[in-house]
């Protein structure tokens, strides 16, 4: 192999290797859904370990559907425990799955749709330790069917 294309390859994959990752995402998880089938127990808790208090945040639940759940949106309740163990807050969110013309939102060609809600900016953690976030349906269903995962995004917030 020439040396050109040696260093051509080296480029290529360094650009690569820069292009796929965020260096601003502190927290990305998602937990599966038993079943496609949310169950309003079934509360997903995520552990994140904070160790500046210094930074800003922002915060976004992921979620991923079918085309067989049959709303347009979607309600959690999201439950912040400090590490002292003191819950803080517990937020409403809404988000909408699809537009008025019920085209569905997301990402993804077939029957499954890839969702990011941002809902919380410029949050500063107030202790440093393992906060627990805990997200939870909060629909009038007991049982939502068309949800396979759910899970919390965290990032560095960064004004653009």
């Amino acid at each position: 192999m020439s040396r050109n294309i040696i260093k051509i390859l080296f480029l290529f994959t360094i650009i690569i290797s820069l292009c796929g990752c965020n260096s601003n995402v502190v927290f990305d998880k998602s937990e599966k859904i038993k079943n496609d089938v949310w169950k309003m127990d079934d509360k997903k808790a995520f552990t994140v370990k904070v160790s500046d208090n210094d930074e800003r945040y922002r915060f976004a639940i992921n979620l991923r559907n079918t085309t067989d759940y049959k709303y347009n949106n979607i309600y959690f309740f999201v439950t912040t425990i400090y590490p002292d163990g003191s819950i803080t807050r517990k937020d409403t969110v809404e988000c909408l799955l699809s537009y008025p013309d019920g085209t569905w939102k997301g990402k993804g060609n077939a029957d499954i749709k890839d969702n990011r809600f941002w809902f919380a900016k410029n949050v500063i953690f107030k202790q440093k330790g393992e906060y627990v976030f805990k997200i939870e349906q909060a629909t009038r269903d007991t049982n939502l069917v068309g949800i396979k995962d759910v899970g919390l995004h965290i990032e560095k917030q960064r004004d653009n």
